[in-house]
């Protein structure tokens, strides 16, 4: 009796070619080989400063069962934003080979390529909540603004890719001169919030603008709420840095610090704000409105 050969299934893997020092160009062979030998069928796309993961995904997507990405948070992000653009959203794999890959550490992705490409062709997909930015994007695991913001998105590529996550730590401490406060009223169900501030972000992260960490007892990635942490302006430069010992050893209890959870929120300013989503700039006005919509995305991870 003849037995019938499984269809494989259709895979579009994004590449994005200059992530982590290159590192998925140069893997490209083995992370195919392991497609094929687990019944999957790849189409490789190359990212460009012309084309994005997010067009990518808009064009070509609806001829795949899954879609894979490869590259930083960046890629990763725009992936998302291309997904939920879609009417039939296919689950999506991440390969993780950027500078931070703060998304990557949260949710326990495998670091190296090819256990990473295994685990999207042998695991289930799971729900994941991500968040609305007005009616500008979505973002798939950090919103923030204020010190150190920056640090993501004005750190070179050149630099990210010799020098690796030291390089925002140094960019951190370079931009430590910049920091400004802003005037800010935060309206949500859960809590109401006005004051200066240096420092604000809204995540689904366990990892906070590359640098600092949350507990993971508090982060739940489909639980339909967001951590909101917010940093009240000081007046002497030694409490900055009792501020930031509190963050960097995770216990974030500090008069000055503001921790919270809320599904969604509107945040009024005193000014236009520089946002970093998942560590892109994006200017805003000075009111914002964020949503976390539960369960949005199917991503592929271990259960």
């Amino acid at each position: 009796m003849k037995k019938h050969k499984v269809q494989p299934k259709k895979l579009m893997l994004i590449v994005n070619p200059i992530a982590g020092k290159s590192r998925a160009k140069y893997n490209l062979a083995s992370l195919a080989s392991i497609f094929y030998k687990n019944n999957y069928e790849p189409a490789i796309y190359f990212t460009s400063p012309d084309c994005g993961a997010e067009e990518l995904i808009e064009k070509h997507a609806k001829d795949f069962d899954v879609v894979a990405c490869c590259g930083g948070d960046g890629t990763v992000s725009e992936a998302i934003e291309g997904i939920m653009k879609l009417e039939d959203c296919p689950p999506l794999g991440y390969i993780p080979c950027g500078t931070t890959n703060d998304l990557a550490k949260s949710l326990d992705l495998p670091k190296n390529m090819k256990r990473a490409a295994n685990t999207i062709a042998n695991e289930e997909p799971l729900p994941l909540d991500i968040g609305s930015f007005g009616d500008e994007c979505h973002f798939a695991y950090i919103a923030s603004f204020g010190a150190f913001t920056e640090v993501s998105y004005e750190t070179p590529q050149k630099a990210k890719n010799i020098f690796g996550h030291m390089a925002y730590i140094f960019s951190a401490f370079k931009s430590m001169n910049k920091i400004k406060p802003y005037h800010i009223k935060i309206e949500s169900e859960e809590k109401n919030f006005e004051d200066d501030v240096i420092f604000c972000s809204v995540t689904n992260s366990t990892s906070v603008a590359g640098i600092f960490k949350f507990d993971k007892n508090l982060v739940d990635f489909n639980d339909g709420l967001y951590e909101v942490l917010l940093i009240k302006q000081p007046k002497r430069l030694r409490t900055v840095f009792a501020i930031f010992l509190s963050m960097f050893n995770t216990t974030y209890k500090h008069d000055h610090i503001t921790l919270f959870q809320t599904s969604k929120l509107k945040l009024t300013a005193d000014k236009n704000i520089d946002w970093a989503i998942d560590g892109e700039h994006r200017s805003s006005s000075n009111t914002i409105e964020i949503t976390n919509n539960h369960n949005a995305i199917s991503l592929i991870r271990k259960h």
